[in-house]
């Protein structure tokens, strides 16, 4: 079984309706692995010096309009009607629109006050709410949704500093892909489009910004001419699954343009006021796309640390009822996912229905284990469980279950 949706009835995550087509429903267990995600990236993040904000899902048509992204991109979005002024019970013209993505938010929390150059490079990371309008024919589980969760995040920098943030972004995405299993990935650096914003010098200058920085790191890349961003040339990040196919998340893109729009300042060291950069980026992109990957990736057997119920505790009587709560209470009390199995089952049906459910570890005691305070711990895709003391067991979850997120 390898397609996410099946997994993810099988595995309990979340299904789909058709009272909201391209959107998901979660369920606790599906939840619990979006937010241990949501988690690990915003430690990534921290770790290299980004800020977490949060902006509106709607925001004004004039925004959109100054940002060009009306233009651009209207038929693809959700557009709402304000209230009338004269009339609170009925709605004027189309004053909203649901965010698609978060890049003029950003530059309005730029904008918010005066800044100096002391705060550059400024880093902003959202775990942005989007909403776009996808033709119901072209909608696929997760890999393609109309309302999803993007790792958003925005750097206002000097041209001087885009290098070094390149370079950290690279490294932040094989730091990430690594820890979810994940050991190749390629480059591509996708040029302008035909409709886009800017002149012609401007997209030179940032083109040339962006493949001589990754050339300096020393990456191998392809070009992608036409297939850049409207706004700026990017660098696009696509790895490879178990199934061998390739799947592109991660981007880097060099803005010029929309700084122009929207004349972002900061007091440079003369004292005199200068434009930045805007670099966009992200890491894993659509959080609901990457769980979707992952589940196929894995088909469904998680990393430990990132399995939404790390270990479950199975007795095989009453008799080893009570020991086995002592075992959930101790392992609960280490801050590890657990969940102990109650159902009156034989052991052998409580073993496979939590391996259907992917549960990575589980605990297992009898009368004999109660008496001797062991436990025989079963890993998934293993036939034989190893025994040993609760301690052991402790350690043994403590490692399995670790991942440095800065490391």
């Amino acid at each position: 079984m390898a397609d996410h949706r099946d997994l993810a009835k099988v595995m309990d995550l979340f299904h789909f309706e058709e009272h909201s087509p391209g959107m998901i429903f979660w369920h606790p267990q599906g939840w619990q692995l979006f937010r241990r995600i949501e988690d690990y990236m915003r430690q990534i993040y921290q770790a290299d010096g980004f800020e977490e904000v949060r902006s509106p899902v709607a925001l004004s048509r004039s925004l959109w309009e100054r940002s060009k992204h009306w233009e651009k991109f209207r038929d693809g979005m959700f557009v709402v009607g304000g209230v009338d002024p004269k009339d609170d019970h009925a709605f004027s013209g189309p004053d909203y629109a649901l965010k698609p993505m978060s890049c003029p938010a950003h530059l309005a929390i730029f904008q918010s006050r005066k800044r100096s150059y002391r705060e550059m490079p400024m880093r902003l990371m959202e775990f942005g709410i989007c909403h776009r309008n996808e033709l119901s024919g072209t909608l696929s589980g997760c890999m393609r949704l109309r309302q999803f969760v993007q790792d958003d995040a925005h750097i206002f920098c000097r041209e001087v500093d885009i290098l070094p943030e390149i370079s950290q972004f690279l490294k932040r995405v094989q730091r990430v892909y690594t820890a979810f299993g994940y050991d190749q990935f390629s480059l591509q650096i996708s040029l302008r489009p035909q409709r886009r914003l800017g002149s012609d010098d401007i997209w030179d200058r940032a083109e040339k910004l962006l493949i001589e920085a990754v050339q300096a790191l020393g990456h191998s890349y392809k070009l992608a001419p036409n297939e850049g961003a409207f706004y700026g040339p990017k660098l696009e990040i696509s790895l490879q699954d178990q199934l061998g196919r390739s799947w592109q998340c991660g981007t880097f893109q060099v803005d010029f343009n929309l700084p122009q729009l929207f004349e972002p300042l900061f007091v440079n060291p003369a004292g005199e006021l200068e434009r930045p950069v805007m670099l966009h980026q992200a890491v894993l992109g659509s959080l609901e796309r990457w769980i979707g990957i992952l589940l196929e990736h894995h088909r469904g057997n998680l990393p430990v640390w990132l399995a939404p119920t790390q270990v479950a505790v199975a007795s095989i009587s009453d008799k080893s009822a009570n020991w086995a709560n002592v075992i959930f209470q101790r392992i609960q009390q280490q801050g590890m996912r657990v969940e102990l199995c109650r159902r009156d089952r034989t052991i052998s049906k409580k073993i496979r229905e939590l391996s259907q459910r992917r549960i990575p570890l589980i605990a297992i005691v009898g009368e004999q284990e109660a008496m001797n305070q062991t436990v025989n711990l079963r890993c998934l895709g293993e036939a034989d469980p190893q025994a040993m003391t609760l301690i052991q067991l402790e350690d043994t979850l403590a490692s399995l279950s670790t991942v440095n997120p800065i490391s």
